[in-house]
């Protein structure tokens, strides 16, 4: 029934988002940071092209691809597929309310670290064969 007692507003306690969705948007942008560190190792792995001055000058120039800047780019692509798992799993856990935002970025992120610790571990374990 109708009564005369005034609404009572309540204030809203929630200053700012959960942990979880604090790490989701974290880990978003640490995916990122993390394969442009990995695309930087492997371009340095990579063998040096002879220039100008190291033809003029006779300096012997590294012909072969570095292997211990590849075993680095495969950690740093193992450790970027595992924040994306995880973030996977939290953001699936997460997905209750219609508003709720699915992230991408940890999607294709897991997808490009994957390709590139199946590419990685062939060229590693065929040079050591």
């Amino acid at each position: 029934m109708y009564s005369n007692e005034p609404i009572r507003y309540y204030k809203n306690r929630r200053t700012r988002p959960d942990p979880i969705v604090r790490w989701l948007q974290f880990s978003s942008i640490m995916v990122w940071f993390t394969f442009l560190f990995n695309v930087i190792f492997i371009l340095n792995a990579r063998p040096v092209q002879q220039g100008l001055f190291e033809r003029f000058f006779n300096v012997s120039v590294r012909t072969y691809w570095d292997a211990q800047s590849l075993l680095t780019a495969l950690i740093i692509s193992l450790v970027q597929f595992l924040i994306s798992i995880v973030s996977i799993y939290l953001n699936t856990k997460r997905m209750k309310r219609k508003y709720d935002i699915r992230y991408i970025s940890h999607h294709v992120s897991a997808g490009l670290s994957l390709l590139i610790i199946i590419i990685l571990a062939v060229v590693l374990t065929s040079w050591n064969a």
